[in-house]
């Protein structure tokens, strides 16, 4: 017989602070706050924790891709790494190169 893997019951939810995904959080949030004021730019990114988890997560398990599979501690540290990004890029890169364009 051919059994479906429950990918997500194998591995185990994320619960790490950070993880290598930090860093891309931390530099899209740069990025987001180089482009875009921060306040839309901080809501941006901190409902896309929620649109992660609850949407793309059992999408793409459906597939048997195992993305976004995270414990509430590692999606707050991701919107933590994201807040930060956003000031970085907000206010130091900003101060520092002006961006090429301004999204909000």
């Amino acid at each position: 017989m051919n059994k479906k893997v429950d990918v997500r019951a194998a591995v185990g939810r994320n619960y790490k602070l950070y993880d290598l995904w930090s860093l891309i959080h931390l530099t899209t949030g740069i990025g987001f706050g180089w482009l875009v004021a921060p306040v839309p730019a901080f809501i941006v990114m901190a409902l896309y924790e929620p649109f992660e988890v609850l949407v793309l997560s059992p999408l793409c398990a459906r597939f048997g891709i195992l993305f976004g599979y995270e414990a509430v501690r590692n999606s707050l540290s991701d919107i933590f790494f994201d807040a930060v990004g956003i000031t970085i890029g907000a206010w130091l890169l900003t101060a520092l190169v002006a961006p090429p364009f301004h999204l909000f």
